[in-house]
């Protein structure tokens, strides 16, 4: 549910010039019924939004709010989280009070651009350090994390830049060469040991990493974690690329052949079994980037684009042997089939 205002409200209306401005409070209940548990989240926003130019576009959350509530967590899937730092960090009560903020700019705000353009997106979170303050006259649990009404209260930092850039040409501009660049992390520190789950990365799916369904790759080179009856691997940080070649052929028909790879991994040591396979290490970039290549058809209505993609898997961090061969991009485990709505990027 939301309330929006067309004004800096309670500011004056005329904040600076040129500006289109919208004052936005919103409040959201989320409900999820995994077989691993039940989560409970209750997330409420109050900021501004707006536009200038119709090229630079802004989201600013003075206040943002979110009280997230576990319960009926699987046994065996407990007994896990026992043994990984990094997910019964991530998967417990906890308590968000920060800001946040959204930059976006680009050269041509059309839905689908007919012109050679380019667009930046930043996005900024932090949370916990006011709260912080009152650390010492709070109650504490048994770790000794501050708590507001019997709940853990989080702190993080995390961004998130995304960099695009797509060339128009060909005859009546049927052709164009899209590049997408992403580059986020978060870190948590003070009254927490890890981010919450909410604010990890992932990759895969029919927007990422086309090769792999979401969330089934990563962090880094460590294998599926088998805990998860749905697939559910994350991490702290992420790197990915994309580069797709688009082409129409006949009506409403187009093509596009792409490449994607990249990554999310964990920040910190976590001392578990896996903790420095999932790990950012210099090092050891090059075999924990993940690569696909694939092919895609495109139903391209102007106002509407339905598309299907398959991905198959060049490189595969998670596999003994890394290097995936042709012979078994169409096999099992070896490829990926999305469909999705308007350009992946």
């Amino acid at each position: 549910a939301g309330l929006s205002f067309p004004k800096f409200f309670p500011l004056p209306y005329r904040y600076f010039e040129g500006a289109i401005p919208r004052t936005e409070i919103n409040l959201s209940y989320n409900y999820q019924d995994r077989p691993e548990y039940t989560r409970n989240i209750i997330s409420t926003t109050y900021g501004y939004n707006g536009n200038l130019g119709n090229k630079f576009f802004y989201q600013a959350y003075p206040l943002q709010l979110n009280v997230v509530k576990l319960f009926n967590l699987d046994p065996e899937f407990y007994d896990t989280l026992a043994d990984d730092p990094f997910l019964r960090n991530a998967y417990q009560d906890h308590f968000d009070l920060g800001s946040g903020m959204t930059l976006y700019y680009t050269t041509n705000a059309e839905s689908v651009p007919k012109e050679t353009y380019f667009y930046s997106r930043l996005q900024f979170d932090i949370a916990g350090n006011m709260l912080s303050l009152f650390k010492p006259v709070m109650k504490t649990d048994a770790s000794g994390a501050g708590m507001l009404w019997n709940t853990p209260f989080s702190q993080f930092v995390r961004a998130e830049l995304t960099l695009g850039r797509t060339w128009v040409f060909g005859r009546n501009n049927g052709q164009s060469v899209a590049t997408r660049l992403v580059t986020g992390a978060g870190y948590a520190y003070g009254n927490s040991e890890a981010l919450p789950f909410e604010k990890h990365f992932y990759g895969g799916g029919a927007n990422s990493l086309r090769g792999w369904q979401v969330r089934t790759i990563g962090p880094g080179t460590a294998p599926m974690d088998d805990s998860f009856v749905i697939p559910n691997q994350t991490g702290d940080m992420k790197i990915e690329a994309n580069l797709e070649y688009r082409f129409k052929m006949f009506w409403k028909v187009a093509g596009a052949l792409f490449v994607d790879a990249g990554n999310v991994w964990t920040l910190k040591d976590d001392n578990s079994v896996t903790g420095k396979e999932s790990m950012f290490e210099w090092n050891r970039l090059g075999e924990s980037i993940a690569m696909n290549w694939g092919a895609g058809i495109r139903l391209d209505f102007n106002f509407l684009i339905l598309r299907l993609d398959l991905g198959m898997k060049i490189h595969d961090p998670a596999r003994t042997d890394k290097w995936v061969k042709p012979t078994q991009w169409l096999k099992r485990d070896g490829y990926a089939l999305h469909f999705g709505v308007g350009y992946p990027f």
